[in-house]
């Protein structure tokens, strides 16, 4: 038994794409997301919490792992049980470790893919993040293949895996679309993410790139310090539904106080400190692009969740090279599982975990011919 995983660890949602395949005819693949939570815990909480559950929900809601003689809770299980909190300081490789784990023991017990069996994992980190991804190889190979989810004990073995900068999967599907013309081009690659933005040049096929701690967080993070008892969940759901302009209707649940002419008081004042922090925040953006991407760029690709907000001001900006949205994917990811348009920009959040699936797929070479067509 083989399966076939690609995983965004995004600091907003874990994306993931996925196909198991065996004896039996092809299955298409896969969309898989679980919340972003994670934490460690005594196992002695986890043998509390087992005690006192009513009944077993599905494994991608109440993930624990173990792996060497520590505990995590993530996803669901660490949000609302564990009242864990996304720390957006902290590592996406380092995280990455538990996120796969569970990912991969959710995925074979919904499937019952029995406790040992061989993996193909693609796997994507933050451009700042990217150097350490043969120090993630080893801990991923080592923490595979012994660990345990929800008490059962698996054995995985890792026996293909590709690492690549945030943005990967889409510079891969534009270079297979531009053929030989991606390596006489000027081409940079812009992700812009819930914690961080990443900019990727190639100039004629050679890369370089950099990052910076500009996600949508940031701004989110000067409305939240600027207003009374906020926090970064609810202001990203008002955000993501008002769009561009900040609309009332959307911030009125924020509110605190039960008076209302002072909960009015309040929606007006929110919708002010976002309208400012929206500026300095593009200011700030437009300010790292100028400093990381040549002016005589012959296109960009552009891609991440928080490009959608900032779509107004990205097209101004480049109004004078070609842009290609997140490598035209966004279709193929509808069509592949049957989204509706626009579901909570998910369907703009995992196109780049989408091509890199396909990326890994044509990768692996004991997949049977009719499983290396394009999903």
């Amino acid at each position: 038994m083989n399966l076939l995983l690609s995983l965004d660890p995004g600091s907003s949602m874990t994306k993931m794409i996925y196909r198991v395949l065996d004896s039996t005819p092809y299955k298409p693949p896969e969309l898989f997301c679980m919340e972003p939570e994670l934490i460690a815990i005594a196992k002695e909480s986890i043998d509390l919490y087992k005690s006192g559950r009513l009944n077993s929900p599905n494994p991608e809601n109440e993930a624990w792992v173990e792996f060497d003689s520590e505990y995590y809770a993530v996803g669901f299980l660490a949000q609302k049980h564990f009242e864990a909190q996304v720390k957006l300081s902290e590592l996406k490789y380092e995280n990455a470790i538990p996120k796969v784990l569970a990912a991969v023991g959710a995925i074979a017990t919904k499937w019952g893919l029995g406790t040992s069996f061989t993996l193909s994992l693609a796997l994507l980190l933050p451009y700042g993040e990217w150097e350490d991804r043969e120090r993630l190889e080893r801990g991923l190979t080592a923490a595979l293949s012994n660990f345990s989810f929800r008490s059962q004990q698996f054995s995985v073995n890792l026996e293909c895996f590709e690492c690549m900068p945030e943005g990967g999967g889409l510079v891969l599907t534009r270079s297979k679309k531009l053929g030989a013309n991606f390596n006489q081009l000027s081409i940079a690659v812009l992700m812009f993410g819930f914690r961080d933005i990443s900019a990727v040049r190639f100039e004629r096929g050679l890369s370089s790139g950099s990052s910076a701690s500009l996600g949508l967080a940031w701004m989110l993070e000067k409305i939240k310090n600027r207003t009374s008892g906020q926090n970064l969940q609810d202001l990203l759901w008002a955000i993501h539904q008002s769009g561009a302009t900040p609309k009332a209707k959307y911030f009125k649940s924020l509110a605190r106080s039960k008076k209302a002419e002072f909960r009015a008081e309040e929606v007006t004042q929110i919708i002010e400190v976002a309208t400012m922090a929206r500026k300095e925040y593009w200011a700030k953006v437009s300010d790292w692009l100028k400093s990381h991407v040549p002016a005589n760029v012959d296109q960009v690709i552009i891609g991440g969740g928080t490009s959608e907000y900032l779509s107004n001001e990205l097209k101004a900006f480049f109004a004078h090279t070609k842009i290609s949205w997140a490598a035209e994917l966004e279709e193929d990811v509808r069509l592949a599982f049957n989204l509706p348009p626009h579901k909570d920009a998910l369907i703009l959040r995992v196109t780049d975990v989408y091509g890199l699936f396909r990326y890994l797929q044509n990768q692996v070479t004991y997949l049977p011919v009719n499983a290396l067509t394009d999903a």
